[in-house]
């Protein structure tokens, strides 16, 4: 936990419906850090919603985000650096999207590399609304062949049906990943790992990477 509340308050996130800032969480940092490892390691700690927030996507329509509040940012860090070490290496080498030592730059050599070597027809192709509307079911599930703890995916599915805050009103979130939140990078791809596996094994040179919009952590 302290390890991922400093990861965090090095990125300087944005608040989340607790209104709670990086300063006054440190101002406290020792009590919320013993809190939120109690509440963890006795099963009873519950996300809060995140806070629905909208950006412009250049092709026209917005991005629907879920801000998560203070604290849910240090638990959610510590959750990918638990689970990032055993789920990763599983991950296909035509992901580039949101990846350690990963970036558009590299996707975008490989599809070069591709097209010297000769291969010349290309389809740029995007998924629809993936944060939105995406299995949970299926992601829990993909999660679950590599993670046996039911603590953790308990955890996982408590975050996913936290809900959001949209104005005054508690919206439910019964379908997607928060996109905004520190976790959905990394459910995201083992979500996609299937999806890259059976286009690598059918012959495509596959080349997959996330737009510029990052998570917010």
């Amino acid at each position: 936990m302290a390890l991922a509340w400093e990861k965090v308050k090095r990125n300087h996130g944005s608040a989340g419906i607790d209104a709670g800032t990086i300063t006054e969480f440190e101002a406290n940092k020792e009590f919320y850090l013993d809190l939120r490892y109690r509440q963890l390691r006795e099963g009873t700690y519950q996300p809060k919603p995140g806070k629905r927030g909208e950006m412009a996507k250049s092709g026209g329509g917005v991005r629907k985000l879920g801000i998560p509040a203070g604290m849910e940012r240090g638990c959610q860090q510590a959750l990918v650096q638990g689970m990032e070490p055993i789920v990763e290496p599983h991950f296909e080498n035509c992901s580039c999207g949101d990846r350690k030592g990963r970036s558009p730059h590299e996707a975008l050599r490989k599809v070069w590399q591709e097209l010297n070597a000769g291969h010349g027809w290309g389809v740029d192709a995007d998924l629809r609304a993936f944060f939105d509307t995406s299995s949970q079911d299926k992601l829990v599930d993909l999660i679950a062949e590599e993670i046996s703890d039911g603590r953790v995916l308990h955890l996982i599915w408590a975050r996913l049906r936290a809900g959001a805050i949209e104005g005054e009103y508690w919206q439910p979130t019964l379908t997607g990943v928060p996109q905004g939140a520190v976790a959905s990078p990394l459910w995201s791809n083992s979500f996609l790992t299937p999806c890259d596996r059976a286009m690598t094994a059918a012959g495509f040179r596959l080349t997959r990477w996330a737009d510029a919009v990052r998570h917010i952590t």
